[in-house]
């Protein structure tokens, strides 16, 4: 048994002791994770906000995603409506051509027309093979789809050079109107892309300003917890030590206390 005063000291110190460890322990993990909120425990007051940034955030990239989504299928649509809008500019050369070309023989409009049909038959390939994870992106622009004319386009080189030229044109004005319009829903999407990169920017400053650790002062701490461990380990030491000698003192003392009689 150790005596009042020392027994309280011994005590004391074993409370500073598990303290010491604790904060220690909160140190070591905090350095670990990176992170100076790891439960609710940590700071009950800062995990509303962490919570509803990491809500925002999350909402923000899903948005990103989507929108990234929409870009590859446009960029993938642009992209073949490019090539079906090259071979557009080939096929109203053509009819141009044949126009301007009196006379014609009978073996050179063939050659017209072998060459309109071997056009045609590209943009149906482009439109039937221009896909975006494995979906049809150009369904709506095969050569019967742009105008039904098109179908007797090498008919019309050789009887109407004219109203070729025209369905043509036309069919080419459909393919550029709906290639301005995807560079117009590209810009959009990519502002909107950068405010949205922004907005992400702001809130993850913010989420590692409340929730991540700040080394420089967790280190500190760590230090200051191991030197108060170890000085307290010290002075428990001491204490026990002190209420050995006080026992051995009671223990010597009363060897030469004289029996009563």
């Amino acid at each position: 048994m150790y005596a009042p005063g020392i027994s309280n000291m011994f005590s004391f110190g074993l409370r500073q002791l598990a303290q010491n460890q604790e904060q220690l322990q909160t140190s070591l993990e905090r350095l670990a994770t990176g992170k100076r909120v790891n439960r609710a425990a940590d700071d009950p007051s800062a995990i509303i906000p962490i919570e509803d940034h990491k809500a925002e955030i999350y909402s923000l990239n899903k948005e990103l995603d989507a929108l990234g989504q929409q870009t590859g299928f446009l960029g993938a649509k642009e992209g073949g409506l490019s090539v079906v809008s090259d071979l557009m500019i080939e096929l109203e050369s053509l009819a141009v051509q044949a126009a301007n070309s009196a006379g014609n023989s009978d073996e050179e409009l063939r050659a017209y027309q072998r060459q309109a049909d071997s056009i045609l038959a590209g943009i149906d390939n482009i439109a039937r093979t221009t896909t975006f994870k494995g979906e049809s992106v150009l369904k709506e622009y095969t050569t019967n789809a742009l105008d039904e004319d098109l179908r007797s386009f090498a008919s019309l080189l050789a009887d109407n050079p004219s109203k070729a030229q025209e369905v043509a044109k036309d069919a080419a004005k459909k393919v550029s109107t709906t290639r301005g319009a995807i560079g117009n829903q590209l810009k959009s999407i990519d502002t909107r892309q950068n405010v949205i990169a922004t907005n992400l920017e702001g809130l993850n400053a913010s989420l590692s300003s409340i929730q991540d650790t700040d080394y420089a002062a967790e280190t500190a701490k760590l230090v200051r917890s191991q030197i108060l461990e170890s000085a307290t380990i010290a002075a428990i030491d001491i204490s026990r030590q002190s209420a050995n000698q006080v026992l051995d003192l009671i223990k010597q003392s009363t060897q030469f206390v004289p029996a009563k009689s």
